[in-house]
């Protein structure tokens, strides 16, 4: 792998976490060559799969051209994804692009329009483009920072002030962690993800990190992606459905407590409203 700039552009890591879904990764990886964008190489976590994954990447490794890490625990998204972002930091890429492997690439100039858009801003440390669900509806941009209003009876108003810009390019408190851009100096700054978390809420808290050293998040509407996942609980298994409730919930009060300093009766009334909702869809 050669992490020196070619004709003066940035080099980038992208970073795919795998867990049990090995076919899905090297589809990903194969789609990854049409893009417009060269001057990239690949990094692939698998997080302690409980099935074959682990040897089947790291098998097709080197002929697929990708660099291969086998976790020995699974500790959740933040920390299996830590591990390439700080392999970027350590070995001199300006940019990490974290993506999942369930993302579908709509625009072949997806990564050059990002890094393009990012170069421009000033003290931007993440981007991320539109986010198209798997129902082709699209994820509005989390344009303000949340306020115990924007998260209780104020959120439906909220909702629907996100979605007038979800055509418009702007800055705003945080991106979608499926696919973002991430300034790798910037994330070493910030001490990277918080590993707290296991599953949800990251970006919120990656949110929070970067806003205490100056940095900001940025909406790129004119590339987008396809997340193939389930937009809707419906579609989830009734024992699934509580383990993400519970899950979300839990990264949810690290965020209120520990980087919002939300009371213990704020908390409460989030988790009531947040839950009720997931609930409702389900």
């Amino acid at each position: 792998m050669n992490q020196v700039k070619e004709n003066n552009k940035p080099k980038v890591l992208i970073v795919i976490l795998n867990y049990g879904t090995y076919d899905l990764t090297l589809k990903l990886i194969k789609k990854l060559s049409d893009l417009s964008y060269k001057e990239y190489d690949i990094f692939v976590v698998d997080n302690c799969s409980p099935n074959e994954s682990a040897k089947v990447l790291e098998e097709n490794s080197q002929e697929m051209n990708y660099i291969f890490f086998a976790n020995k625990t699974n500790a959740g998204y933040a920390a299996g994804n830590n591990i390439g972002i700080r392999y970027a930091y350590e070995h001199g890429y300006e940019y990490t692009w974290i993506l999942n492997n369930d993302v579908i690439i709509l625009n072949q100039n997806v990564l050059e329009h990002m890094i393009s858009t990012i170069q421009k801003q000033d003290q931007v440390a993440v981007i991320g483009p539109k986010i198209i669900t798997r129902d082709n509806t699209v994820c509005a941009p989390y344009c303000r920072r949340p306020t115990f209003k924007s998260l209780t009876y104020g959120i439906a108003a909220e909702r629907n002030y996100r979605r007038k810009y979800n055509d418009t390019p702007r800055k705003v408190y945080r991106v979608y962690g499926c696919c973002m851009l991430l300034d790798t100096k910037a994330l070493h700054e910030v001490d990277y993800m918080d590993e707290t978390t296991f599953l949800y809420g990251e970006e919120d808290i990656l949110a929070e990190r970067l806003l205490k050293k100056g940095y900001s998040a940025y909406y790129d509407p004119q590339v987008c992606v396809k997340h193939n996942e389930s937009s809707s609980m419906k579609e989830v298994p009734k024992e699934k459905q509580k383990r993400i409730i519970e899950a979300r919930r839990k990264s949810r009060e690290l965020y209120l407590k520990d980087y919002r300093h939300f009371s213990t009766g704020q908390i409460a009334m989030v988790n009531m409203v947040a839950d009720t909702i997931a609930r409702i869809r389900g």
